[in-house]
């Protein structure tokens, strides 16, 4: 990459990935720099909703993500002994707005974003000890003494992420009060063949789904001092949730224990601003967001796509970069603060608060269920009246 000549993108995750295909298709250069030694063959599942799809649909990519997962029709919660809190349609937004929520494997997910910008450099094993910006562009600088020079830098590199650290300062992460397991087990289980179910207890969750490809992505989540370890961690999860009813004992049973991740959940109060002069961020570096809703692969997506199209149409980076923050900070912090309280609701402990909740999810409407997925399924670009992706690249 010669010297102001593109985008430096920090993080090979699924939103750096998705924005090399973004910024191709706009018409703008890239090279992606990562710090592990490759992309991940391992891990757990992932669901993206409508709103990512709409984001992927823009770049050309639906239905070949559509095509490496499962079609999701229904979501469904029931207690921890099997009686039913609630079932909602996931099949009349893809009726209404033209693509399906899907499920997938994370490791699949990423390969099809790679497939599909094979031209974009993607170096490995190059860990960020910093960058400078200066008048012309941005030098980044990596722990193995190399060094990558670009117009604009893009901190795409996760909840700990290196870029965020230096833009905006040694922010302490913040813990939810409980952790997760993940797994996947080697079984087409048929209740969770196109559906996404949680078992909800006391201060203890079970959800499941189905990816296609013979495969069932679970997750276990319970309250828990950070930083604890298992020793076999598919063992805890089958001692917790040993009473759990059917499917859960036969999914543990259909897991490899080698296919179990433990994760201790954190997010970050949310920030008004995630940019500075030529550095911006993205995905969970801007915005780490808890799993409760599902959100956290989708809003990197959706900020990769609006940030892609606002560097091509607006008549500036720093237009663009004030755009993409103006149109998707209110969004996520919205998500992430909706994740937090969803998360604390779910994890009640206290068997009156337990029965009332659940007593509430029974009496809540379908049309009000329905009137706030169609609300989280909006896909927004900015608008300009500046000059079209053609001289793109002259604005850098």
């Amino acid at each position: 990459m010669a010297a102001g000549d593109g985008i430096l993108i920090i993080g090979a995750g699924i939103g750096g990935l998705t924005l090399a295909r973004a910024l191709t298709t706009e018409g703008l250069r890239c090279a992606i720099f990562e710090r592990a030694p490759e992309l991940p063959a391992a891990g757990a599942g992932i669901m993206l909703q409508t709103a990512a799809m709409l984001a992927l649909r823009r770049i050309g990519l639906d239905a070949r993500v559509a095509a490496a997962g499962a079609p999701l029709h229904v979501g469904w919660t029931m207690t921890d002994r099997g009686r039913p809190l609630g079932r909602s349609s996931l099949a009349f937004l893809e009726e209404q707005l033209g693509v399906p929520t899907v499920a997938l494997h994370r490791a699949r997910l990423q390969q099809v974003l790679r497939d599909a910008a094979p031209e974009v450099p993607l170096h490995f094993r190059r860990t960020l000890t910093g960058f400078e910006s200066d008048a012309s562009g941005v030098t980044a600088r990596f722990e193995d003494g190399t060094e990558a020079r670009g117009a604009l830098l893009v901190g795409a590199d996760g909840l700990r992420s290196a870029v965020r650290r230096q833009l905006l300062g040694d922010q302490p992460l913040r813990y939810a009060g409980y952790t997760s397991w993940r797994g996947i087990a080697r079984s087409d289980e048929p209740s969770a063949r196109h559906a996404v179910a949680e078992l909800w207890g006391s201060g203890a969750r079970f959800g499941f789904t189905g990816i296609g490809h013979g495969e069932t992505y679970w997750f276990a989540v319970l309250e828990a001092p950070p930083g604890a370890k298992d020793d076999h961690p598919l063992e805890t999860v089958k001692e917790h949730f040993a009473d759990f009813p059917p499917p859960v004992p036969a999914l543990l049973a259909a897991t490899s224990p080698d296919r179990v991740l433990r994760t201790d959940i954190h997010d970050r109060p949310p920030v008004r601003t995630w940019t500075s002069g030529r550095v911006t961020l993205l995905g969970d570096a801007a915005h780490p967001t808890t799993p409760n809703l599902g959100q956290g692969g989708c809003m990197a997506i959706e900020d990769a796509v609006v940030l892609a199209y606002a560097l091509s149409h607006a008549t500036s980076f720093t237009e663009a970069f004030a755009s993409y923050q103006n149109e998707r900070v209110p969004r996520t912090t919205a998500i992430v603060e909706a994740s937090r309280r969803f998360g604390q609701i779910a994890q009640l402990r206290n068997p009156f608060a337990v029965w009332l909740r659940n007593w509430l999810l029974r009496l809540t409407p379908q049309r009000t269920i329905r009137k706030q997925l169609l609300k989280n399924a909006s896909f927004v670009l900015p608008s300009f009246r500046g000059p079209d992706a053609a001289s793109a690249s002259s604005r850098l």
